[in-house]
């Protein structure tokens, strides 16, 4: 059993200090209890504005206290580091082959799980952008903010606390799996395996270059693909004109970029 006083290290806690694994994982769970309780709530009466109050509320602000109450200290735990330019150019091409690859997990799973048709055209109306200043808005909302609020506690907190006790490998993909189980919904666990699997490449990038600037990056880049997407139609209609597979010719292209990625982040 963990006690709150594990959670919640004395002031005198060193500056360099981060958190422990035990420490990490709770404070994961708490936050999944109040995003759970406060924030579905919060989006469903608000809409887009009960979702932007759920990332920077209940996301951000407790990953900040719980590092300063703490004590912890915040450039180690966040891992604010400034990137290289390498590092950020490894960064941006492997998350540029990880998006597609991700486009054919999800339909790979399709053929064992039953595609939520409902909850994706439901998804699909929320990242739909009319017009420039819709799409700048709907940036800032699906694309800067996640970025931001949830590196900030799955590669800023939790990463903290489960660095070092394995292989990078082994690190990723406990983050991955988690990031994905914080955003299976009630409808589906479909989004689980393409969401752990971005987890898993954010982590693996942020473990590499020490900086978590480069994961909010590409989780900026991720996101804000799917609002690119989602709102040019002819960008939309030849990634949808092989029927549900995404086009195969960005296989190897994708391959390709994530290779060409790791290795700069080496």
């Amino acid at each position: 059993m963990i006690e709150f006083r594990n959670l919640t290290k004395p002031r005198n806690v060193p500056p360099s200090a981060t958190p422990d694994a035990a420490q990490a994982i709770g404070f994961i769970a708490a936050v999944a209890l109040l995003f759970f309780y406060l924030g579905f709530p919060l989006q469903a009466g608000l809409g887009q504005g009960g979702l932007l109050l759920s990332e920077w509320l209940l996301l951000f602000l407790p990953a900040l206290l719980f590092v300063r109450v703490a004590g912890f200290g915040v450039r180690e735990t966040f891992s604010l580091r400034r990137p290289e330019g390498t590092e950020v150019a490894g960064g941006l091409l492997l998350i540029a082959g990880a998006i597609p690859l991700g486009w054919f997990l999800a339909w790979a799973q399709g053929f064992v799980l039953p595609v939520p048709w409902d909850m994706l055209e439901g998804l699909e109306d929320l990242v739909t952008a009319e017009g420039p200043p819709g799409f700048l808005w709907l940036l800032v909302l699906l694309a800067l903010t996640p970025a931001i609020c949830e590196e900030a506690v799955f590669r800023g907190v939790l990463l903290a606390g489960i660095r070092g006790r394995s292989s990078t490998v082994r690190v990723a993909v406990v983050n991955g799996l988690l990031f994905g189980a914080f955003h299976i919904s009630f409808e589906s666990a479909f989004r689980f395996l393409p969401t752990a699997w971005l987890g898993f490449i954010l982590a693996w990038a942020v473990l590499s270059t020490r900086s978590i600037w480069v994961g909010v990056l590409m989780h900026f880049v991720n996101n804000g693909s799917i609002v690119l997407i989602t709102s040019v139609p002819a960008l939309r209609a030849w990634l949808e004109g092989g029927g549900d597979a995404p086009p195969w010719v960005l296989l190897p292209l994708a391959l390709l970029a994530v290779t060409g990625g790791l290795r700069l982040l080496r």
